[in-house]
């Protein structure tokens, strides 16, 4: 069963306008946000690299400055992996920096 050519056209016609309706809606609709509604929300980062006293192990420091952590990563070079060797709450270091020791 074959259309004939102006029936075709319209045809056509709709196809393109629902086409149109749907790149609308979606367009208009709310975007994806990836770093949005986590628990931690949005952060900033800051990086620096070093090594072990002693040794020719590499490591990474690694501070989120808005919820005042660190994290210091070593690299495994058997699994090509990065490690966690150890961790940090900043925000309660300088909360305790100021008191007096006995």
């Amino acid at each position: 069963m074959s259309l004939s050519r102006p029936r075709r056209i319209v045809v056509l016609a709709c196809v393109n306008a629902i086409l149109v309706v749907a790149l609308t809606i979606v367009a208009l609709s709310r975007s994806a946000v990836a770093q949005g509604g986590g628990p931690l929300g949005r952060a900033t980062y800051a990086m620096a690299g070093g090594q072990i006293a002693d040794t020719d192990m590499g490591v990474v420091h690694i501070v989120d400055e808005t919820h005042q952590e660190m994290v210091t990563l070593i690299w495994n070079e058997r699994q090509k992996t990065l490690t966690p060797i150890g961790y940090r709450n900043l925000a309660a270091d300088s909360a305790g920096a100021g008191k007096l020791r006995p």
